[in-house]
């Protein structure tokens, strides 16, 4: 049995049994490598950092709002979705020119979706003197799906696969080199990086340190800290009566990407995304997690 099948089958209760998750499972072991499988109890360990990081993701995706109908026939009617778009034609451009959008988009065109889902990423745009109603430009989309529920998993797979992937990146960094300095190792992903007096001369070498056991202490040790790569910074969720007041209550998306994203999630019909796709050349923007 291998490493994917003994992880999937642990006996304890584990969100990673999710099938959405499975990809994330995947992608665990070809950063390892097959020879952590020789890692006495692996999977039992590895199961509940990766159930930590599922939760953890799911209370943040679970404050961002929506979903908002974004349909161009509500546009005038629906005075959220008029405060977001400057122009009825922003909604087309942002399906259209989202580099995420077309794959999937396609998927539930041809299994007959009535509508998708997916999260939106604005970003406020400055207006001189700063007065006035906020505008927003860079509308984007991202993880679309036939439910609201498969977009909001949509961002959590691909916030966990963002974890494995930042972990891969940094093996890979001691694995091109095949020493560093010690402070510039931190495999444990530890919070401070703080080196002894005596270890700042001192190398680590990729023979010593890239071995099974501490390949997975430390894949453990960065799924524990998943708040490294991705926030929703939110204020208190409470009724707000108007359009104005909901768009300052839009969270804050805090990921790798450096631009400021705003964010909710919409639903729209499948058949104006298809439309918007083709009506564009190109595909632009992006969400970078």
């Amino acid at each position: 049995m291998g490493f994917f099948s003994k992880l999937l089958n642990q006996s304890q209760p584990a969100a990673c049994l999710l099938s959405e998750t499975h990809a994330v499972v995947r992608q665990i072991v070809g950063v390892l490598g097959y020879d952590v499988v020789a890692t006495a109890d692996y999977g039992s360990r590895l199961a509940p950092a990766l159930n930590f990081a599922v939760e953890y993701f799911d209370r943040q995706i679970a404050q961002i709002p929506g979903p908002l109908d974004i349909s161009a026939a509500h546009y005038m009617h629906h005075p959220l979705v008029h405060a977001l778009f400057p122009a009825r034609q922003e909604i087309a451009h942002g399906i259209g020119r989202s580099v995420d959008v077309k794959q999937p988009l396609a998927f539930l065109a041809g299994a007959d979706q009535p509508e998708v889902f997916a999260l939106l990423g604005v970003r406020r745009q400055k207006v001189p003197g700063g007065s006035g109603d906020p505008v927003f430009c860079d509308h984007t989309l991202r993880c679309l799906a036939a439910t609201e529920s498969g977009a909001r998993q949509g961002l959590r797979t691909a916030a966990l696969m963002r974890v494995v992937a930042a972990y891969g990146e940094h093996l890979d960094k001691l694995r091109k080199h095949e020493k560093l300095p010690r402070a510039a190792w931190n495999i444990e992903n530890r919070a401070d990086l703080t080196v002894a007096e005596g270890d700042k001369d001192a190398m680590v070498f990729a023979g010593e340190e890239l071995q099974p056991e501490k390949l997975l202490r430390g894949m453990v040790a960065w799924l524990q800290r998943p708040g490294d790569h991705l926030q929703v910074i939110a204020e208190s969720r409470t009724a707000a009566a108007d359009a104005a007041h909901q768009i300052e209550a839009l969270p804050e998306l805090q990921i790798r990407d450096r631009r400021h994203w705003l964010v909710c999630y919409v639903r729209f019909p499948t058949a104006e995304g298809v439309a918007a796709m083709h009506n564009e050349h190109g595909q632009h923007r992006y969400i970078r997690l």
